[in-house]
């Protein structure tokens, strides 16, 4: 089996940085297929968002992953209408697409396998589960609709910063003495802002910060920020931060 192409690659970090947010059977946690093009930056090419995104790397992560036995994750990529993902999906693993049950157990696969040799980079180890996760019944589930994109960009300027919060300098030291920090996009991915995934539009920070920013309860100040050698920030995005998240809440 050959390798998986760059646009596979692409799409298969993009989805593995989703994995942690996803809940199996619950496809309101997925991602649509307008969102991964708007996230990747991607060009329509096609009739709809489905027929594009085939021909810029999912026909090709689909097939490696079902010619390799690998779990089906491209399960992920569904239509926001259907909550479904497409017919192609299910027919390329010789299922139909009522067979759900297989498919929640692809996701749940997807969630346990070690993608990591096949990204372009390793992802950072995932955050340590809350303390009180253990108080949660069988039938609970928290789900949160503030989704931590975390781009192959985004890791970049962590490592930039060495996961140190450019507000407030703070960084977690996780059991493994590893360091976790956040990414956030200052003029958000997706609708209705339609920030790019560039570096300047990102900054790094702790999961407060992140919450802050997120929420438009925090301005941004560019004497307030700590840049770290490589890694600068536009005052553009800045800008729209401060005149259109953090105005709408004063």
């Amino acid at each position: 089996m050959s390798d998986l192409d760059e646009q596979g690659t692409r799409l298969l970090d993009l989805l593995v940085s989703i994995l942690p947010k996803v809940t199996p059977n619950d496809p309101n946690t997925y991602i649509s297929y307008k969102d991964v093009h708007t996230i990747l930056q991607l060009h329509l090419m096609g009739p709809t968002y489905g027929e594009s995104l085939k021909h810029q790397g999912l026909s090709s992560l689909a097939d490696w992953t079902a010619s390799s036995d690998k779990p089906g994750i491209t399960g992920l990529i569904i239509d926001r209408g259907t909550l479904m993902p497409g017919d192609g999906y299910f027919h390329l693993f010789n299922k139909t697409n009522e067979d759900f049950q297989w498919w929640a157990n692809e996701i749940r696969r997807s969630k346990e396998f070690d993608w990591s040799p096949f990204l372009p980079i390793a992802p950072p180890p995932p955050p340590p589960i809350a303390s009180d996760f253990a108080a949660l019944t069988a039938r609970e589930e928290v789900i949160t609709n503030r989704i931590i994109r975390d781009t192959v960009l985004a890791r970049q300027v962590k490592r930039l910063n060495n996961y140190e919060c450019q507000l407030c300098g703070h960084t977690i030291i996780l059991p493994n003495g590893s360091r976790y920090a956040e990414a956030h996009h200052i003029r958000p991915l997706g609708e209705p802002h339609n920030g790019p995934d560039a570096i300047e539009n990102i900054i790094c920070v702790c999961p407060n910060h992140h919450a802050e920013l997120d929420y438009g309860v925090r301005p941004l100040a560019p004497e307030g920020i700590r840049y770290a050698q490589g890694h600068s920030i536009s005052s553009t995005y800045i800008q729209y931060h401060n005149e259109v998240i953090w105005s709408q809440k004063t």
